[in-house]
């Protein structure tokens, strides 16, 4: 599931800068929001990673399924953009220009369910496929315990997740549900891309904030007898070589007390690979399904 930046939670950066800022924080590419005028071959010439595209409204439906076709990604609308009526001609639209269209939908199982059976009721012709789902998942005010069946519902149809909060918001996202959602996801193989957007317009000066700066990883210092690591807000890209850094700072005898957002197992196989046998203790001491922590001794 590659995490993708919306360009909504950093209208003042540039494309270019939005670019940098992903690669620092180990994110895959971002989704474009479309705006009129917006110069679609710069766009392609830039270089940036374009994974999802959003637009505000559906307007003329030809030519985003041609914009979708042009960056290579899907385009998503809100969930009232479109009319139950109208799927089999967008269907037609996108399928005849070689794009993909995706309606937007809450977490919310009888929306998503009524959606999929729209969408299975155009029948298995190539033009079906040109449509899909796109979920707005919303932690901060929807209730997640359905989030399972909501995937299942959604199906084959889901095509991009937007996830309303993450990046700097990650921490308050703690205990409502994300990290379930996550493993119903992966459970069901979703593939496609997880766009990080801000929770409300109030969070967009965290999140140019979070953007802008630096990213900083600090390991501990070499011989320590004890390091507490939490690499919850460490961007993916350097998660793995930070917790490894501060275990090989461990004296024998010492213990890093590890917190993180997902199961922490790949740690543990990557030790076993990489150490030899017999050369450290590895215990979960919580398991999720928010947060997970562990420990493992140097012995």
């Amino acid at each position: 599931m590659p995490l993708a930046l919306s360009s909504l939670a950093a209208p003042g950066l540039t494309l270019a800068e939005r670019e940098l800022a992903c690669r620092r924080r180990g994110l895959d590419g971002q989704e474009l929001a479309l705006e009129r005028g917006t110069d679609l071959a710069a766009v392609r010439a830039s270089g940036a990673r374009v994974l999802a595209v959003r637009a505000g409204a559906l307007g003329d439906p030809a030519e985003l399924a041609a914009a979708s076709a042009r960056l290579g990604a899907p385009v998503s609308v809100a969930a009232d953009a479109v009319a139950p009526e109208a799927l089999p001609g967008l269907a037609r639209v996108f399928a005849r220009a070689g794009g993909r269209l995706l309606i937007g939908r809450p977490t919310d199982l009888a929306a998503v369910a009524a959606l999929a059976g729209a969408l299975d009721a155009l029948g298995p012709a190539g033009d079906a496929a040109a449509l899909g789902i796109a979920w707005e998942l919303r932690p901060s005010t929807e209730r997640l315990a359905d989030a399972g069946a909501v995937v299942f519902a959604a199906g084959p149809h889901l095509g991009v997740v937007r996830l309303h909060g993450g990046g700097p918001e990650q921490r308050a996202q703690d205990g409502r549900g994300v990290g379930a959602v996550l493993r119903e996801l992966a459970l069901a193989r979703y593939a496609g891309p997880i766009v990080l957007c801000p929770s409300e317009p109030a969070q967009l000066p965290a999140w140019e904030a979070w953007l802008r700066a630096e990213p900083r990883v600090r390991c501990g210092d070499r011989g320590a007898r004890r390091i507490d690591l939490d690499v919850r807000d460490v961007e993916p890209r350097d998660r793995l070589d930070t917790i490894l850094g501060a275990y090989r700072a461990l004296e024998p005898g010492a213990t890093l007390h590890l917190t993180v957002d997902h199961d922490p197992v790949c740690m543990a196989y990557t030790l076993e690979a990489t150490e030899p046998a017999g050369s450290f203790e590895f215990r979960t001491v919580e398991d999720g399904p928010e947060v997970w922590r562990a420990e493992v001794t140097r012995r």
